[in-house]
């Protein structure tokens, strides 16, 4: 789900964009109460989704975002100091 989420443009909107980052984790923490299927099936499913888009991007002549957007996540922000 983050790695899909990554996929596409940032948001212009910091609220959604927040959103957007806290997102997996807090589904992590609501699936971890399911059953193993569930989870399983979950976490299969996102997978195939985000080799579908990026198949679908391709194809497409999209810019896939992915790489840009991890970069910008560890990149250091200079300090205002």
């Amino acid at each position: 789900m983050f790695i899909q989420m990554r996929m596409n443009p940032t948001p212009p909107d910091p609220t959604q964009a927040m959103i957007f980052n806290w997102m997996p984790l807090i589904f992590t923490f609501m699936l971890g109460s399911f059953p193993a299927g569930l989870v399983i099936y979950w976490a299969w499913n996102n997978t195939l989704s985000v080799l579908q888009q990026g198949v679908i991007m391709k194809r497409h002549g999209a810019k896939i975002e992915l790489f840009d957007n991890l970069k910008g996540l560890f990149k250091r922000k200079p300090s205002s100091a």
